[in-house]
């Protein structure tokens, strides 16, 4: 059974020009919607004991346990992203962005960058992976511990296999090989997981995710 729904929330702050220019979404727009409170149940109603499916899952995901926490709502879900799922069921795209893949793929996308418009064009590219998928890379991906859904979509999970548990010093650096974080830790791999657990939704966290982060490197063991 396919069920949709979708609604306008009002921020309770003035939107910002940035995601005016991005959504097409303005302050008169969303001045009578309903504040996330107010819908939060029917939220948490629509997404308990499901499977959570986004494009750069984690992004998503983490902006809407937050909000449902703040409404007191206690949720979480397994999740599963469709950029780390079309990297492997269509191996050696030059581009995983969803409107790329769309164009590639001859889906529809209307709407862009508006959560109705996104969410059907990814939720046709899921059925179109899952169709493709003849070896059940889906069911691996679902696994409660899968430790792949934690990640960004761009960061190699086999460059997070071969960090040490030991102390030193890394980085990350985005597609363009620009240094966006460096850190230290008395245990690297640890240290850099918790870079991707967690709900913060602070504009600093959330750009580190969105970012294209391709890799962990630097690594360098402290004596």
């Amino acid at each position: 059974m396919l069920h949709r729904w979708e609604t306008l929330v009002n921020p309770g702050v003035e939107i910002p020009n940035s995601i005016f220019a991005l959504t097409g979404i303005d302050n008169e727009m969303v001045a009578d919607a309903p504040l996330f409170e107010d819908v939060a149940p029917e939220i948490y109603t629509l997404l308990k004991d499901r499977v959570f499916v986004a494009h750069n899952v984690n992004f998503d995901y983490s902006f809407i346990r937050f909000q449902l926490q703040e409404a007191g709502i206690d949720w979480s879900s397994i999740k599963l992203c469709t950029v780390r799922y079309a990297r492997k069921i269509k191996p050696g795209l030059l581009s995983y962005s969803l409107g790329r893949l769309c164009d590639y793929l001859d889906i529809p996308i209307e709407n862009r960058h508006r959560a109705g418009g996104d969410a059907d064009a990814t939720a046709i590219l899921f059925a179109y992976l899952r169709a493709l998928d003849t070896t059940q890379v889906f069911q691996e991906m679902i696994k409660h511990k899968a430790i792949d859904q934690r990640f960004p979509p761009h960061l190699d999970r086999k460059e997070f296999e071969q960090l040490p548990d030991t102390a030193g010093v890394y980085y990350f650096h985005d597609r363009n090989g620009k240094v966006i974080y460096v850190g230290k830790a008395v245990n690297i791999k640890k240290r850099v997981l918790s870079h991707f657990t967690g709900n913060n939704i602070q504009a600093q966290r959330q750009n580190f995710l969105k970012r294209s982060i391709t890799l962990v490197t630097s690594l360098v063991a402290q004596n």
